[in-house]
């Protein structure tokens, strides 16, 4: 009996071990906090980015879009021309758009908005048929609300703001689920005219959020 209660002593002891060592494994080797968040991250650096805008995109030295890409790495193309529509914007995705692209950035209405003769629906639909067009060449669209037209914009246009901002809210509420980008994060700090064209700090501040809202890795 005594013999017995030894080994059985001695089994316990045994197991304890073993599962005291199985448990400094596993913590030796548990991920920290960082490495997942890193891990999480989108890696695009391989990717073929294709941006499509007005001025807003048109800063082609130390715009936005330049500091995207440069920080994910992806390839960019800018087809990007001041004082242009989303009418213009369709047209030019209906030229040159093709499967080359991973993603395709879409950032436009300003002109529409301001314009007495565009309505909200109008480039609504505009962009949408751009989506449309993405979905054919299997390229992840992605929108950009733009800046925030309340707070940044002083112009002659009364109705300018506010039918601006019901645009982006439309964006936002009816777009799903095709990512939308709120990038109404600059104020008059930022811009350096009364339409809101950013300076290098709203530049700055817009890719962040892409990148951040992307979940983008950076290099």
């Amino acid at each position: 009996m005594k013999k017995i209660n030894i080994i059985f002593i001695a089994l316990v002891v045994m197991t304890l071990t073993i599962y005291s060592n199985q448990k400094a494994h596993v913590k030796l080797f548990k991920p920290s906090a960082t490495s997942l968040v890193k891990d999480s991250l989108l890696d695009v650096s391989t990717k073929q980015a294709v941006f499509i805008g007005d001025s807003h995109t048109s800063n082609y030295i130390s715009g936005w879009q330049v500091l995207v890409c440069k920080q994910t790495k992806m390839k960019m193309t800018n087809l990007s021309v001041i004082g242009k529509t989303t009418e213009w914007m369709l047209a030019i995705a209906k030229l040159r758009l093709s499967s080359n692209y991973d993603y395709c950035f879409i950032y436009g209405g300003a002109n529409d908005m301001y314009s007495n003769s565009i309505s909200i629906n109008q480039a609504l639909t505009n962009i949408k048929q751009i989506i449309k067009l993405c979905k054919i060449y299997n390229i992840t669209p992605i929108i950009l609300t733009g800046f925030d037209p309340i707070k940044c914009t002083k112009t002659n246009n009364p109705n300018y703001g506010i039918k601006y901002a019901k645009f982006q809210q439309a964006l936002l509420d009816s777009f799903k689920p095709v990512k939308v980008i709120d990038t109404r994060v600059i104020d008059r700090t930022s811009c350096w005219d009364n339409l809101c064209h950013m300076n290098s700090n709203g530049h700055k501040k817009t890719a962040k959020a892409v990148i951040d809202q992307c979940k983008f890795k950076i290099w």
